[in-house]
C-alpha cells in the first residue's frame, strides 16, 4: 500500500486546480497528471475534492471537450494566484513573455544571516563599511535592529555608534570584521528609533501638469477614485519616494497631503 499523500503536495494540487481555472478558465484531470504525475485514479479524486469546494455555478462541464470551463462568475478559492507561476508555465507553452533584467545586489545570506542573529539577540557587531564617499572602507560598531527592502536592495537599519544615530547600511557595502567573535559583543541600551517608530500617510493624486485625459489614465494604472493613501514608516519615506519617483519633476503622481502619527515605541519592542 502506498503512503499517504503529504498534506502540502495536496494542497499544491488543489492551488494548481484555482491557478488553472483562473488563468486559463477551463481544466480536467489530464492538466494534473501531465504537471505532478499523479495517477489517473489520484487526479480523479483531486479534481473532485476541488470541484466539491466551489459554490454552486462557478464551473461548467463541457461535455464535447471533456473538461470543466469557468463560469463568468468564477471567483478563485485561495485568492488571486501568483503571477509568476503563470508566465512560467506560458512561457513554456511557447506565449511571448519578455521581463526585463533587474540589476540586482548580490546578496550575502551569510552576512544576513549573522546580522539576523544580532538583532534577534539584541548584540553590537563590528564592520567595514564602504561609503559612497570615503576612498576606503570604515570601521564601525552598529546595533542592527531591522532589515529593510526598497524593492532594488537590502538594508540593515541599525544604531551606528561612530554616528551616534540610526542609520541604513545597504548590505552589499558590508564586511564582517574578521576578528569578531562569532556572537557579536554585548549591546548597550539603544535609544528609540523615532524615525522607525513613526509613520507617515502620504496622499497621492494625478501630477497638476497633466491634461485631463492623462489624470485619467493615471487613474486607471493605479487604481485611484479620487487620491490614493500610502501609508509607510518614517524612515523610509525617503526610500518610497524615491521609488514611485516622486522626487522628479516628470512624475505622473504629485502629494497632495501628508500626516504623520506620533511614534510608538511599542514597534521597537
Amino acid at each position: 500500500m502506498s503512503s499517504p499523500t503529504p498534506r502540502y503536495a495536496y494542497e499544491a494540487r488543489q492551488r494548481f486546480l484555482d491557478g488553472l481555472l483562473f488563468w486559463e478558465g477551463r481544466v480536467n484531470r489530464r492538466d494534473l497528471i501531465d504537471t505532478f504525475r499523479v495517477s489517473q485514479p489520484q487526479a480523479a479524486l483531486d479534481l473532485k475534492a476541488y470541484l466539491a469546494a466551489l459554490p454552486p455555478g462557478q464551473v461548467i462541464y463541457d461535455t464535447r471537450q471533456r473538461r470543466y470551463e469557468a463560469a463568468s462568475t468564477f471567483e478563485p478559492l485561495f485568492g488571486p494566484p501568483a503571477l509568476e507561476s503563470w508566465l512560467e508555465r506560458s512561457r513554456q507553452a511557447g506565449l511571448a513573455v519578455e521581463v526585463l533584467p533587474t540589476l540586482d545586489r548580490p546578496l550575502d545570506v551569510g552576512l544576513m544571516a549573522r546580522l539576523y542573529r544580532a538583532i534577534r539577540d539584541r548584540k553590537t557587531v563590528h564592520v567595514a563599511y564602504q561609503t559612497m564617499r570615503r576612498a576606503t572602507a570604515e570601521d564601525r560598531s552598529i546595533t542592527p535592529t531591522a532589515f529593510v527592502s526598497d524593492g532594488q536592495r537590502w538594508h540593515v537599519r541599525a544604531y551606528c555608534h561612530l554616528r551616534e544615530d540610526f542609520r541604513d547600511f545597504v548590505l552589499s557595502r558590508i564586511a564582517m570584521a574578521p576578528n569578531q567573535a562569532q556572537s557579536g559583543s554585548a549591546a548597550v541600551d539603544l535609544p528609540v528609533d523615532t524615525d522607525w517608530c513613526s509613520w507617515v500617510t502620504i496622499t497621492l493624486a494625478p501630477a497638476a501638469h497633466l491634461e485631463e485625459n492623462q489624470k485619467r489614465a493615471v487613474c486607471w494604472d493605479y487604481g485611484i477614485d479620487g487620491e490614493l493613501s500610502v501609508t509607510v514608516r518614517r524612515a523610509l519615506e525617503f526610500y518610497a519616494m524615491r521609488r514611485w519617483g516622486l522626487d522628479r519633476p516628470e512624475s505622473r503622481l504629485s502629494v497632495v497631503g501628508r500626516t504623520e502619527s506620533a511614534p510608538n515605541p511599542k514597534d521597537q519592542a
